[in-house]
């Protein structure tokens, strides 16, 4: 990939652009740096004749040190926070570019749409054949074939229906035939052990002897 040759001003849809600058922006430096340096560097120079002792830029040195420490700690925090908004700006971004992509999807598919009935081969009836084909008595046509049709459709599952109202009533009957044949089987063969038990009774006293003779 070539590298540009020049940097173009930034695009108008640049985060770092759009986003407003915070209320208070963190110092570059503590303001005590430049003061320290200069007497760092003078002590450097000419050690004999820097007014400050080293202990004391010593001991300076450690407290910017401290203190550069804590301002990088916020910028880190503050940099840290910035992130966080960018990016839940980002997925707001996105969300938005998502809704109108398919907001403009939904209206190309809303500007061409067919009728379905426009791709229909209808048959009309002789009732409905009667009108002409042109301007609005196509419509009325269509209209008159639709109504049509849909009485048909009414009157056949009127039919249906009753057709099944018919069937439950029959499986009904033939439920209550089984229950009454199946209570006639059991009275039958109780019917049956009851006169055999009788008749092998009969049978019993026919055979004992009498008592007295004859």
């Amino acid at each position: 990939m070539a590298l540009p040759s020049s940097i173009g001003p930034p695009a108008a849809n640049d985060p770092l652009v759009v986003l407003p600058l915070p209320a208070q922006l963190p110092s570059p430096y503590p303001p005590d740096f430049d003061p320290l340096l200069d007497a760092l560097q003078s002590y450097i120079a000419n050690p004999s004749q820097c007014p400050i002792p080293v202990q004391v830029l010593t001991s300076q040195m450690r407290q910017l040190t401290r203190r550069s420490h804590v301002l990088l700690n916020a910028a880190r925090v503050g940099t840290s926070d910035a992130r966080a908004e960018l990016d839940e700006l980002d997925v707001d971004l996105r969300t938005v570019e998502y809704e109108r992509d398919r907001v403009a999807t939904a209206i190309d598919r809303c500007e061409n749409y067919i009728p379905s009935y426009h791709q229909l081969n209808i048959v009309f009836s002789e009732e409905a054949g009667d009108l002409d084909d042109s301007g609005s008595d196509s419509h009325v046509r269509i209209i008159s074939q639709l109504e049509q049709e849909l009485a048909d459709i009414e009157r056949r599952e009127a039919i249906l229906a009753q057709l099944i109202k018919d069937r439950d009533a029959l499986v009904k009957a033939k439920k209550e035939i089984k229950l009454k044949f199946d209570a006639a089987d059991v009275h039958l063969t109780n019917y049956a052990k009851s006169t055999s038990a009788v008749g092998s009774k009969l049978r019993d006293v026919g055979d004992v002897a009498p008592i007295y003779p004859a």
